[in-house]
Order: C-alpha cells, then sequence, then structure tokens
C-alpha cells in the first residue's frame, strides 16, 4: 500500500487552517465586544520569549504552505513576513494560505516518500524523507501554531472549546 502525501497533507492543512480561522472569527467578536484593541489583541503572548498571536497565525499558515512546497518541489508561497496587526489581516493571510493549499494536486505531491526534502532553517538545511518532513517536522509545526494561537483566544476569554480547534471531521461525526 503506497501512501498518497497529499491525502496525508492537503486535508489535514485545510482543516487546521479552516479551524484557526473560525476561532480566530470568535476572537474578533470578543475584542469588539469587549471594546479591545485589535493590535494589542495580536499582540498577546504567554511568556516574554514566546511568540504573539500575530506571529503565531503567520507560523501555522507558513508551515503548512512551506511543507507542501518543499514536497511539490514549487515556489514558496508568497506571504508578508510581517505579523499582521489586525484581525483581518490575518483572516487574509489564513484565506490566501487556503488558497495556495488548495492549489495542490495529488500529481504534484505523491510519489517516493523517501525522496529527500530540504527544510531551511536558521540553525541550517536539514535533510529529511517525505514523509518524515510531513510527519515530523510539517505536522507539528502547524499543530504547535494553531494549538497555542487557540490557547492564546482562550486565555484572554474568548468562548471557544475543544470542537471548534478540531472543526469539521469532528462536527461532521455527531450523531443529531
Amino acid at each position: 500500500m503506497s501512501i498518497s502525501m497529499h491525502a496525508i497533507t492537503v486535508p489535514v492543512f485545510q482543516t487546521m487552517l479552516t479551524n484557526l480561522d473560525f476561532v480566530l472569527e470568535r476572537g474578533a467578536e470578543f475584542a469588539a465586544e469587549a471594546g479591545l484593541d485589535e493590535g494589542e489583541f495580536m499582540q498577546r503572548r504567554f511568556a516574554p520569549d514566546m511568540l504573539t498571536l500575530a506571529e503565531q497565525i503567520r507560523q501555522a499558515c507558513l508551515h503548512a504552505a512551506g511543507a507542501l512546497a518543499r514536497l511539490a518541489a514549487a515556489d514558496p508561497h508568497e506571504m508578508s513576513m510581517e505579523p499582521d496587526t489586525d484581525f483581518a489581516g490575518a483572516h487574509a493571510r489564513i484565506a490566501a494560505a487556503l488558497e495556495y493549499v488548495d492549489g495542490f494536486s495529488p500529481d504534484q505531491l505523491d510519489g517516493d516518500p523517501d525522496r529527500e526534502v530540504i527544510v531551511k532553517t536558521r540553525l541550517g538545511e536539514l535533510q529529511f524523507g517525505a514523509l518524515e518532513q510531513v510527519l515530523h517536522i510539517a505536522y507539528p509545526q502547524v499543530f504547535f501554531h494553531v494549538t497555542t494561537a487557540y490557547d492564546l483566544l482562550r486565555h484572554e476569554g474568548v468562548q471557544i472549546g475543544k470542537i471548534d480547534y478540531l472543526g469539521a471531521p469532528m462536527k461532521s461525526k455527531l450523531k443529531g
């Protein structure tokens, strides 16, 4: 049985980015109702050495798009390297990342799961097999940043729950 890299990446990243957009919308509603400044809200973080809410969103989009670009040996998704200062900018960033993710076909992503993929980091270039890159780099990065954004929103008082993080796949399985 062969593994479809498309099947294990595109739907997962679509779900996570869609769910991120949903919880962010709840955050925007909360901020508006509470009269909170959007710029300040987007700068929330848990600790001084952690990334802000805006940067968590940017990183989630960057890692989802980057993983697919590496698998397809395609040009990386062009996005602003500056974090967003308001909810509209963050929503637009997520929408652009989703459009980019949606644009990959199975033919572009499938193939030898052991083919070489290079991940460039500030520490240097890391060499992985394609499947290894998805399972051990892309998934953890996307999940970490989406989870941290979710947690920051919850910490601020936004009324969201686990079902909102899990999204449509979970909701579609509910009976009744």
